[in-house]
């Protein structure tokens, strides 16, 4: 047993050796494109990414902190417990994921666990299903900057939920297990509100989105420099945004909706927002780490995401919004 461990280690070892490798090489023989999309990535983090996500954090760490997040799980408790199977603690964590978006669900979720609030295989399974894309970049960044039509981003926003509902809906029916943390009282007793709990709210959230914004720029320099080999290969624009999405949330969505079909275009952007993108995985595995926490449930649980997103914002513009075709069919270009 112990021989195959550590061949395993071995044999991860290699392999992300190589990749670093491929990536370093890459990188280096298109040093200009990655320095292009580098400041591309600090504009996008400028633009987009801090002023839709930093205001969210600090407050979501005040709503922790202070105890009022635990008094608001307490109203949805109940439906939440029977659908997805978490405790009190783990309601306030999926909460927060779905009002402010990545990776406050997953902060919230691992402050919990550090508390003893939540066990580890709540932990994982609230991973699987805390973690989307928050309303302000999908609405306001996809829906009116790309598409020019916030029905849109609403649409993609609510069919995101839905999937990632449905994902902890079919965890618990399949892995249901007693949870046996603590009650809502009890932890929002165990609460000291403080001036400090304000600093280091905006402390740690600096530090936080520090690390976002870091993901976003070494993903959008490596996505520019493989766009770049790409484009020497003559490759569809589909298949680019499609690699595009696979790896960075953003620079996925920009190219889905440059494409000329606008419901493939909206699909594709739907599928982008259940995937996330490794960027935002990479994101979630930081704030986890040193928690011994197994990743596998997760990844499962995005790519089934990132499937359902799609099916239902099919279902919804063809069966409930059939206006919003003409407005894809007539976007500005």
């Amino acid at each position: 047993m112990y021989v195959k461990k550590q061949q395993l280690k071995i044999s991860d070892s290699l392999i992300f050796g190589i990749l670093s490798a491929v990536i370093f090489i890459l990188v280096l023989n298109r040093s200009d494109v990655a320095i292009e999309y580098m400041n591309k990535g600090l504009q996008l983090c400028k633009e987009s990414v801090i002023p839709s996500l930093f205001p969210f954090m600090v407050i979501s760490n005040l709503i922790v902190d202070s105890g009022i997040g635990m008094l608001l799980s307490r109203i949805f408790r109940k439906p939440m417990n029977f659908l997805f199977g978490v405790g009190e603690a783990g309601a306030c964590a999926c909460i927060m994921g779905a009002l402010c978006g990545f990776p406050i669900g997953a902060k919230t979720a691992v402050t919990m666990y550090d508390n003893g609030f939540i066990s580890k295989k709540e932990l994982s399974r609230i991973l699987c299903i805390c973690n989307n894309p928050g309303s302000a970049f999908i609405i306001s960044v996809v829906g009116f900057s790309l598409f020019s039509c916030r029905e849109i981003g609403t649409i993609l926003y609510v069919c995101i939920l839905l999937s990632s509902a449905t994902v902890g809906i079919l965890a618990n029916l399949f892995f249901k297990e007693k949870e046996n943390g603590r009650t809502v009282a009890t932890c929002f007793k165990t609460q000291k509100v403080t001036i400090e709990t304000f600093t280091s709210a905006v402390e740690g959230s600096a530090r936080a989105m520090l690390t976002v914004c870091a993901y976003v720029v070494f993903f959008s320099a490596f996505v520019g420099c493989i766009g770049s080999v790409l484009s020497a290969f003559d490759v569809s624009d589909f298949a680019k945004a499609c690699i595009f999405s696979f790896f960075e949330l953003s620079g996925g969505v920009s190219a889905a909706s440059r494409l000329e079909n606008g419901m493939l275009s909206v699909l594709l952007c739907a599928m982008a927002g259940g995937w996330s993108g490794l960027s935002v995985h990479f994101q979630i595995m930081t704030v986890c780490s040193g928690r011994s926490i197994s990743f596998k449930p997760y990844f499962v649980a995005k790519a089934a995401q990132a499937v359902l997103s799609a099916v239902y914002t099919l279902a919804a513009i063809k069966f409930v919004f059939p206006n919003v075709i003409q407005k894809l069919d007539h976007r500005p270009e």
